[in-house]
């Protein structure tokens, strides 16, 4: 594992960030993203000192929740179809049914969000709608040969579950006939990981199973989000 840099570097990047207002786009930041390692200095993994700023942060209420207002309208144009060897072709094989998750999740949809700017967000990786339990079950997949880290998925889709008007994706899915009731009893959170993966897979297996404490962890239940294996 890298040891590049201290447990002070790290903690004077994710500080600097949240500073500057960048609590929303965390998830895109280069060092949750892709920093895979420990501190040359400490020995702990560079997420978990991220994951325990946020959490502490979280826990006080100085987390500030993703502004809403940005999000104006949804597509009304239906996901297109692709088969690719990468993350989006999985995206998509689960969507057209080439890949199956199960039944209780209910049925696929989907949606885009329209912003004024340009590269935010557009997508959540896969919505499903169940119309018996009135339940919307949102997953950021992750491919096997993806490099992020678990802490950035924890990220990602807790930002997508905050930004997005959830009561304007309804409307829009019934303005297209793909749901037919307003209601929304529910919404889960999940993280759908390769089992093959290398990385994202064995850092949720060993915060799993480990009786130590992890940072990533708690924000996982702080979150209530669960993950779930794919093949």
């Amino acid at each position: 594992m890298s040891r590049i840099y201290t447990e002070s570097t790290c903690l004077q990047k994710i500080h600097d960030a949240y500073l500057n207002g960048n609590v929303c786009r965390l998830y895109d930041e280069k060092f949750i993203k892709s920093w895979n390692g420990i501190t040359s200095d400490s020995g702990r993994e560079y997420q978990e000192i991220f994951a325990e700023f946020i959490y502490f942060r979280l826990i006080d209420g100085k987390l500030p929740m993703v502004d809403k207002c940005k999000v104006e309208t949804y597509c009304e144009i239906d996901r297109q179809d692709a088969i690719r060897d990468n993350e989006e072709g999985v995206q998509r094989d689960f969507f057209f049914g080439r890949r199956k998750l199960s039944a209780e999740f209910g049925i696929p949809v989907w949606f885009e969000l329209q912003t004024n700017d340009p590269g935010q967000g557009k997508g959540i990786d896969l919505v499903y709608y169940n119309e018996t339990t009135l339940e919307i079950n949102i997953f950021e997949l992750k491919y096997r040969n993806s490099t992020e880290t678990l802490l950035r998925a924890v990220m990602e889709i807790q930002t997508y579950y905050q930004r997005v008007d959830w009561d304007k994706v309804i409307q829009a899915l019934i303005k297209r006939g793909k749901v037919h009731s307003s209601r929304v009893a529910k919404i889960n959170k999940y993280i759908l990981i390769d089992k093959n993966s290398k990385k994202i897979a064995a850092k949720y297996m060993n915060i799993s199973n480990s009786s130590s404490d992890s940072y990533v962890k708690k924000l996982l239940d702080a979150f209530k989000i669960q993950v779930i294996f794919y093949e």
